[in-house]
């Protein structure tokens, strides 16, 4: 039985899957909004020390109400260990991986069991990433994909510093004495984030080539066969995942329909938006939001 909740005047459901290796996860189902339940489901991945209200809050603010009100099914997905979905006794080992591999396959068989249709995603941050790799390792069937949305997602530039392995090493050691990285004391946003999952993205991070599976398979190699409709958003104002780190994620990718937009004044946007703020805020609601709709809407038809 699915939980009921209201964000205030949005009512959403929870329902409760169990990925391949029993890690249990939540997903927040904000159905359409006076339209035909049937429509276009969209999934929505957050980033690292995030949880469901960065699509959804306990007002009813956010992209997923926003995307419900325009007839669209969306589903928010809270990655193993963090919001609703536990943490469980092994939660410092958990790694990006297993996201990629678990969390976001199980995630598409529910939507697919209970929509009988291909969804968007739309990721963030460390949330897109997992989005691209899944699709790059085929963990996700790309059959049922109508097309990928990334926010702030990229490997190649900000946090230099991770280029260096003494640098990488002094924070791992750091990170598994701790057992996570503590996010909220550190103003990074609302959760803890597992110390193997830092240490993986750090890898990731470290220089060409490393964006890899733990079998050795290349993520670069299979996203270049993907094809795709693809759009990636960069906030011009992002100094965590700057735009042109954003831009060379999207070039890896194959097909031909790849859209890149800077979020910025340059681009006629009345400020140069940031990491977050490029999709929580008054600014992005009203400039930002109504663009990802119609981007989603125009892949449809």
């Amino acid at each position: 039985m699915n939980a009921v909740e209201t964000f205030g005047d949005v009512h959403a459901e929870v329902h409760r899957v169990h990925a391949a290796d029993g890690a249990e996860l939540a997903i927040t189902r904000v159905a359409p909004i006076g339209v035909s339940p049937h429509a276009s489901p969209v999934v929505l991945v957050h980033g690292n020390y995030a949880r469901r209200n960065f699509w959804v809050s306990p007002k009813g603010l956010g992209l997923a109400p926003f995307l419900a009100r325009r007839g669209f099914d969306a589903w928010v997905v809270e990655l193993r260990g963090h919001g609703l979905s536990p943490k469980g006794e092994r939660f410092s080992r958990i790694t990006a991986e297993d996201h990629v591999r678990h969390d976001l396959p199980c995630v598409q068989q529910h939507v697919w069991r209970a929509t009988n249709r291909p969804a968007m995603w739309i990721g963030h941050s460390a949330g897109g990433v997992y989005v691209l790799s899944a699709l790059a390792a085929a963990w996700l069937d790309r059959s049922r994909v109508r097309g990928v949305a990334t926010f702030g997602s990229q490997l190649r530039d900000g946090e230099r510093y991770l280029r260096s392995a003494a640098a990488r090493g002094a924070i791992a050691l750091a990170l598994r004495t701790l057992g996570h990285l503590p996010a909220p004391r550190l103003g990074l946003g609302p959760e803890i984030e597992p110390a193997e999952e830092i240490i993986e993205i750090m890898r990731w991070k470290g220089g060409p080539g490393r964006w890899r599976a733990r079998d050795g398979r290349s993520y670069a190699d299979g996203l270049a066969s993907l094809d795709l409709p693809l759009v990636s958003f960069a906030g011009a104002g992002d100094t965590q995942d700057p735009p042109g780190g954003c831009r060379a994620l999207l070039d890896l990718a194959g097909g031909t329909d790849k859209t890149f937009v800077e979020l910025g004044r340059a681009g006629g946007f009345t400020r140069d938006f940031g990491h977050v703020d490029m999709l929580v805020s008054k600014e992005a609601a009203n400039e930002v939001w109504p663009l990802v709709a119609s981007w989603l809407e125009a892949r449809l038809t």
